[in-house]
């Protein structure tokens, strides 16, 4: 898929999420004119100065408060119709902001010549508009998640003015049915297929002459090609030492290959990330292993568990930054024996937790996908106090 192909891809996605036809403008909802006209009648029928006395009284009081409900009904039903509108008009700028965007991609691409190396020619192009498109989808989120919330509160203020008494138009939401967390885990932690694929990697010269080239996305390149040969050096080191830390502390099941999608895979990638985090920071750490997630065709299951187990790993790091290596080793563990962690159930298709399945009962992940979440890159570069020193694993003779 080339980058261009990637961003409209990604485009779609986005513009799908803002619905097809006009949205509903609120009038619907908002029927305070004949609630208004409705108080004017009710408070004509006020009794007159012909009758009084005690009877007159009760009915007077019950007259007054029946008006005074239709008055506030009319002056919710009001704000009902303003917030839906609301919303409406937040769609529509949504959907014309992505469209410029699109148009503003689709006009600079086209001024790019068409030549070898083309696609670095577009990058910052298509990054701009990857950039531009999140801010937009995230501030129109943050917009229409103000106006439920505020929704919801004339629900409540309707049933306070009366019970029985609700807007024209108006449907009581049913309460949600019970989710499962693993399900939810499952479905949030994805990550978007990197818009410039994957490639084989490696430092320039001299350090290509020591290494291998690794498969790595295009945004791993990128951030890999900003560090110094030292960093390069801590980051390797420190891969080391998790998958070696890993075999020591949950041995494979079927020998020292099987170490994905169970115990040993959980454990490897939340030490790795808790390395990471306490030697580059915790952004720099996150933004490099979602990046790492983000090859093409990633299944559903293994992404999901890599991303939420490198999480649980930068929150053990950050949660106790004095620790040493062996102590972070440690918290790991525990983490994974307690359940923090997850791995893939025995049908392949669905999480559990690391408590839940033994060792060795850990199913192989299935080739299913879901659609991934738009990538959200902090920028942070490499920082922290924490040199890995030599690699091996605590267990293995130290880093």
């Amino acid at each position: 898929m080339s980058l261009m192909n990637a961003f409209l891809a990604t485009w779609s996605q986005a513009r799908a999420a803002f619905g097809q036809g006009a949205p509903p403008d609120g009038s619907e909802f908002d029927q305070s004119a004949q609630l208004s006209q409705m108080q004017d009648r009710v408070r004509s029928a006020a009794p007159g100065s012909a009758w009084s006395g005690s009877a007159s009284d009760v009915y007077a009081d019950a007259n007054s408060r029946q008006a005074e409900k239709l008055g506030r009904i009319s002056e919710l039903d009001q704000s009902l119709g303003n917030e839906v509108g609301r919303s409406a008009a937040v769609v529509s700028a949504g959907r014309r902001d992505l469209d410029a965007v699109k148009q503003w991609v689709t006009s600079a691409a086209a001024t790019v010549p068409q030549m070898a190396g083309g696609d670095q020619l577009l990058w910052p192009i298509v990054r701009k508009g990857s950039a531009d498109m999140a801010e937009i989808v995230n501030r129109s989120n943050g917009e229409l998640s103000s106006i439920a919330g505020r929704i919801r509160g004339l629900g409540g203020e309707y049933d306070a003015v009366g019970g029985e008494a609700k807007p024209a138009g108006w449907k009581e939401e049913p309460p949600p049915p019970p989710t499962d967390p693993l399900d939810d885990i499952l479905r949030k932690y994805q990550t978007g297929e990197d818009p410039g694929g994957a490639l084989d990697w490696e430092p320039g010269w001299p350090l290509n002459e020591f290494t291998d080239p690794m498969h790595v996305t295009a945004t791993e390149a990128r951030m890999l090609e900003d560090m110094s040969p030292f960093e390069l050096r801590d980051l390797n080191q420190i891969k080391e030492a998790a998958a070696a830390e890993a075999i020591e502390r949950f041995p494979p099941p079927n020998g020292g290959s099987d170490t994905a999608d169970n115990h040993t895979d959980a454990y490897r990638h939340a030490y790795w990330n808790a390395l990471m985090t306490q030697r580059f920071g915790e952004e720099w750490t996150s933004d490099f292993a979602t990046a790492h997630e983000g090859l093409p065709g990633n299944p559903a299951t293994a992404e999901a568990m890599d991303l939420h187990n490198n999480e649980v790993g930068r929150q053990i790091a950050m949660a106790n930054p004095d620790a040493n290596p062996e102590e972070l080793a440690d918290l790991v563990e525990q983490a994974v024996t307690n359940g923090d962690t997850v791995v893939i159930a025995p049908s392949g298709d669905r999480l559990a937790y690391s408590d839940d399945i033994p060792q060795g009962g850990a199913g192989h992940t299935t080739p299913n996908t879901l659609p991934g979440q738009p990538a959200d890159p902090t920028g942070a570069g490499p920082g922290g106090p924490y040199d890995p020193g030599q690699p091996g694993g605590i267990s293995t003779g130290g880093y």
